[in-house]
């Protein structure tokens, strides 16, 4: 047998083996075929896209998966709101139950570069959660923005950005309240409130009022006259500063309008404005 009938063969052989395995694989992928639930195309429809695993897992493919397999609460996505949820509850054919109120980021800091005082000049640090790592930072006061915007790039919505004097500035109308600039701010100084207008401390100091005065212009000293002139008692004072308890705030403005430092300012959720 020469060479040449040896190789045609060969060929021969393996086209066979190539068909004989193909229809095997054909055969066992039909008859073993998981079928994928209609619903879920439906829910990866109706999902932001964002994949900003702000539900706690790697993107919204797998976040639609574990909500058919119960996995998942419809309401686990935090940057759908509402509306989504009633979506996802049509699409389920179940009904949402529960408080599922838009809630948004807000900074709760005024100190910036222009109201906290400097400690040192600081050059070449480019996040704040490497100046927080490397304890360098230039203010005084050491709950304070530290104004690199680490919030700003994370941001998958493009809700935040960097104002001149420093600090972030959150759109309302952009933000969802996923969430995710909250878990990253090394400082703690952003938190989720309903979307709407109200009453906030803009100080995370938990310092004296005589160590505040020295760090910032705006903080709070702690004079206790928001709380004293509250005539709801929405306002109390807890570690060296004002909680103001919305159910009871009926946002009268008495509280903003006797602040000395206008650390307690009335927040207006619709232009997001301070």
């Amino acid at each position: 047998m020469n060479i040449g009938t040896i190789i045609l063969y060969s060929t021969l052989t393996l086209l066979v083996l190539a068909g004989v395995f193909g229809f095997v694989l054909g055969f066992f992928s039909k008859a073993f075929k998981v079928k994928e639930d209609p619903r879920l195309q439906k829910l990866v429809d109706i999902l932001p896209g964002a994949n900003c695993g702000a539900c706690g897992l790697s993107g919204c493919q797998v976040f639609a998966e574990n909500i058919l397999s119960g996995k998942a609460q419809i309401d686990g996505c935090r940057a759908g709101g509402e509306e989504l949820i009633k979506q996802i509850s049509d699409t389920l054919g179940v009904k949402a139950e529960g408080n599922f109120e838009k809630r948004i980021a807000i900074a709760l800091c005024h100190g910036g570069k222009n109201e906290a005082n400097i400690s040192c000049n600081l050059e070449g640090a480019p996040t704040c959660q490497s100046i927080k790592n490397l304890k360098l930072s230039p203010w005084v006061c050491e709950y304070t923005c530290l104004g690199k915007g680490d919030c700003a790039v994370i941001c998958p919505f493009d809700a935040i950005v960097m104002n001149e004097d420093q600090l972030p500035e959150i759109d309302p109308k952009l933000c969802v309240g996923c969430g995710i600039c909250v878990d990253q701010c090394p400082q703690k100084i952003l938190e989720l409130f309903p979307a709407k207008t109200g009453v906030l401390c803009f100080c995370k100091n938990p310092d004296k009022g005589s160590i505040v005065r020295k760090a910032c212009k705006v903080g709070c000293i702690v004079c206790h006259i928001c709380e004293k002139k509250c005539p709801e008692n929405a306002i109390r004072i807890v570690n060296n500063l004002p909680v103001v308890d919305t159910e009871k705030c009926t946002v009268c403005g008495i509280c903003v309008s006797v602040c000395p430092t206008k650390a307690i300012t009335l927040y207006k959720a619709i232009s997001g404005k301070k």
